[in-house]
C-alpha cells in the first residue's frame, strides 16, 4: 500500500503577537469596527481557530490590543515633567489625535472590570493613571486628573465628531490643553 503523502503543517511563530500587530495595523486602515478575528486570522495567514490557543474571545483580544494603547499612552505621560497639567492633557491630546482608532478601542472596552487585573489592560492602565497624578504633582492630583481627563476626553469627542471646528488637529490639541 502507497504511503500517504504527509501534508506540511503551517506554524505561523508567535501567532499571538503577529495578530495583536495585525489588529493595530487594521485599526489604522479600517477602524474599530472592523477588529474581527476572522480578519486578523486571515492577514497573519492562519485559521482563526488557532487565534482562540491565545486570546479566549474578540473581547480578551480587544482587551490585549488595549493594553497596548494604554501602554503606549503610558510612555507618553510618563515623559511629563511633575507640576505640569498641560503638558498632560497636551500628550493626553495628542495621543488621541495620533492613535484615533486605538484610542477609541481603548475607551469601548468595560475600563472598571478590567482596572484592578493583572492581565489584560489593567497594568497599563495603572501606568497611565500614575503618570498622571504624578504629572499634576498636588495634594488633590487624582481628584484633578478625572477632571482633566474628563475635559480633554470629551473635547477630544466633540471635536472628532465635528461639533467644533479648528484648523488642525494641532490646533484643536493646543485649544484644549490651553483650558487647563
Amino acid at each position: 500500500m502507497p504511503r500517504k503523502v504527509r501534508r506540511a503543517t503551517f506554524h505561523h511563530g508567535d501567532t499571538k503577537r503577529a495578530a495583536i500587530e495585525a489588529a493595530l495595523a487594521l485599526l489604522t486602515q479600517d477602524g474599530r469596527e472592523a477588529l474581527a478575528l476572522r480578519t486578523v486570522a486571515e492577514r497573519i495567514g492562519v485559521n482563526h481557530r488557532a487565534l482562540y490557543r491565545h486570546f479566549a474571545s474578540l473581547e480578551a483580544f480587544k482587551a490585549e490590543v488595549a493594553a497596548l494603547g494604554f501602554g503606549r499612552l503610558a510612555d507618553a505621560l510618563e515623559e511629563v515633567s511633575p507640576g505640569q497639567p498641560r503638558a498632560l492633557v497636551r500628550a493626553y491630546a495628542t495621543f488621541a489625535f495620533a492613535e484615533p482608532h486605538l484610542y477609541d478601542l481603548m475607551f469601548s472596552l468595560p475600563l472598571r472590570d478590567w482596572y484592578t487585573t493583572a492581565d489584560g489592560p489593567g497594568l497599563a492602565m495603572r501606568r497611565v493613571t500614575a503618570a498622571a497624578v504624578a504629572a499634576i504633582g498636588s495634594a488633590d492630583a487624582q481628584a484633578r486628573v478625572f477632571r482633566l481627563w474628563g475635559l480633554a476626553h470629551g473635547l477630544i469627542g466633540l471635536y472628532r465628531a465635528g461639533a467644533w471646528r479648528a484648523r488642525s488637529d494641532r490646533q484643536a490639541i493646543q485649544f484644549i490643553a490651553g483650558l487647563v
